[in-house]
């Protein structure tokens, strides 16, 4: 598991926390701070998804990792060229 992961697990836990805190007080302010938290916390856990998934792909097919690399900067150069 990244780093990204863990990050982002523990923040949407202190988010949900906040949210029922301020739920518990009324405090509208506090509860949606809670929410936001949650959501950069799903944020966080969703690139960490990424990179694991673009990792254990550069393991298992290097050879298309570094084909894909190839195209991806012979389209970038064609790109910058214009």
């Amino acid at each position: 598991m990244k780093r990204e992961q863990i990050e982002g697990v523990a923040e949407q836990a202190a988010g949900k926390a906040q949210s029922a805190v301020g739920r518990l007080l009324g405090d509208s302010t506090l509860e949606a701070e809670g929410a936001g938290h949650q959501a950069s916390g799903q944020l966080t856990k969703t690139y960490g998804d990424a990179l694991d998934n673009v990792s254990t792909f550069i393991k298992e097919k290097p050879v298309a990792a570094l084909a894909i690399g190839a195209a991806a900067l012979l389209v970038l150069s064609r790109l910058l060229r214009r």
